[in-house]
């Protein structure tokens, strides 16, 4: 009897200390930074195995714009096609919290095009170092693996930020890639 009310005091104790320091983590130091207090830096470099969570609910500065991957074709005649976007993907309102297949890509073109801006700030705008980074590769395979016209000789992408559904919003160019050659298809039969 002894034991078992000592080893429920010391899981009670545990859960609790547990649950306290978790709740404790989720609090910044300041807001609007969304900077870490020292307890939490210090939970986190003692914390190997992750027992610690992360939650955030909400991010400290939430996404108030939509993000646009679109790509065009050069064909052999030095036309270029018009711009097509890749389509977001999203679920009905309704099944989204359930259902949601293609919220993975969505959040891979948030991170890449984040990722592609630091790289642009990082290497002051380089063009050929830019072309280099992961980033922008990853993106240009992405691109050049969506359909297309048979007769293109080149490709090109551009990611555009804008202020949801409405047609008159402010649409803003974040990154525009170099047109970059590539061999039309060729059918074997």
């Amino acid at each position: 009897m002894v034991l078992d009310d000592l080893i429920f005091t010391a899981l009670a104790i545990f859960l609790v200390s547990w649950f306290s320091i978790s709740v404790l983590c989720q609090i910044p130091r300041d807001i609007g930074k969304w900077e870490s207090t020292r307890l939490e830096r210090w939970v986190r470099v003692h914390d190997v195995c992750g027992f610690v969570p992360r939650w955030h609910f909400f991010a400290p500065l939430p996404a108030t714009d939509d993000l646009h991957l679109l790509y065009r074709d050069r064909l052999p005649d030095g036309r270029v096609t018009r711009w097509c976007e890749v389509p977001a993907g999203t679920s009905p309102k309704w099944l989204g919290p359930v259902w949601n297949p293609r919220r993975r890509q969505n959040k891979a073109l948030i991170d890449i095009s984040v990722e592609l801006a630091k790289a642009g700030l990082a290497l002051d705008g380089d063009a050929a170092a830019i072309q280099l980074s992961l980033p922008y590769i990853a993106t240009l395979n992405f691109v050049c693996s969506l359909p297309r016209d048979q007769r293109a000789d080149g490709t090109q992408f551009l990611i555009m930020r804008s202020k949801g559904l409405d047609d008159d919003a402010d649409h803003h160019v974040i990154f525009l890639s170099t047109m970059h050659c590539s061999e039309p298809a060729r059918s074997d039969a």
